[in-house]
């Protein structure tokens, strides 16, 4: 495994100019050099390089110099391209493997640095059970629902038939009136079924409150004529 700090790291010795030189390069290629340009700000880190400066983070260094780079996007570089070696980050991807870490952080397991993909994630399924799946196999929306479910349980949890049927009627008719832009989520929370919306106009929240009262309305009696009769 290649490690930032170790002899192959091609940034060792450089000046802070140099530094900054060799970032401005790798950021004109961004998507091709996510592990160069972990390496490069894990060097800076490990380093000397910026003792009495006023920059604190090495990653401030960087933020302040040079104009448009992503303090996120460098910071998950730099902590993908301490754990794993640059092969491995062009087969998974950089995003994957970052959530690979905190699953692996969240999920308190070991995992071989030199195989990532044998690592074994539960992946929470739709109707509330957990597969276990390598996370070679995995999708990144896989893992990001595993990583919520480690944080939050209960997210996962199956879907009463009622109200599955009641979001399908909110969703349909919704999106309907707003077919792009807007999303109507649905999921459960300990045993809570909570609805989300996402993209209403702002000039249009009013026409959206009344359809939403109106929907419930219809929800409601349609519970109503449902209801079995009642025995006396």
């Amino acid at each position: 495994m290649s490690t930032p700090t170790g002899p192959t790291n091609p940034y060792r010795e450089l000046t802070k100019e140099q530094a900054l030189t060799s970032m401005r390069q790798l950021l004109a290629d961004e998507q091709r050099n996510p592990f160069l340009m972990g390496q490069l700000l894990n060097y800076v880190a490990d380093s000397r390089l910026l003792e009495g400066s006023k920059y604190e983070a090495p990653v401030d260094f960087f933020c302040d110099n040079i104009r448009g780079i992503s303090r996120a996007a460098l910071l998950r570089d730099a902590a993908v391209a301490r754990e794993f070696g640059s092969e491995l980050i062009a087969r998974f991807g950089v995003t994957r493997l970052e959530q690979l870490l905190a699953y692996k952080k969240a999920a308190g397991i070991c995992l071989n640095p030199e195989d990532p993909g044998s690592t074994y994630i539960v992946v929470p399924q739709d109707n509330g059970d957990l597969k276990p799946k390598r996370f070679a196999g995995c999708t990144l929306k896989e893992l990001r629902k595993a990583l919520e479910h480690l944080r939050s349980p209960g997210s996962y949890l199956p879907l009463s038939s009622s109200a599955r049927e009641a979001y399908e009627r909110y969703r349909e008719a919704i999106l309907r009136r707003w077919p792009k832009g807007v999303r109507v989520l649905m999921r459960n929370d300990e045993g809570a079924t909570l609805m989300s919306f996402e993209g209403i106009p702002v000039s249009e929240v009013e026409e959206f409150l009344m359809m939403l009262r109106e929907l419930s309305r219809g929800v409601k009696e349609r519970s109503k004529d449902e209801e079995p009769p009642r025995s006396h």
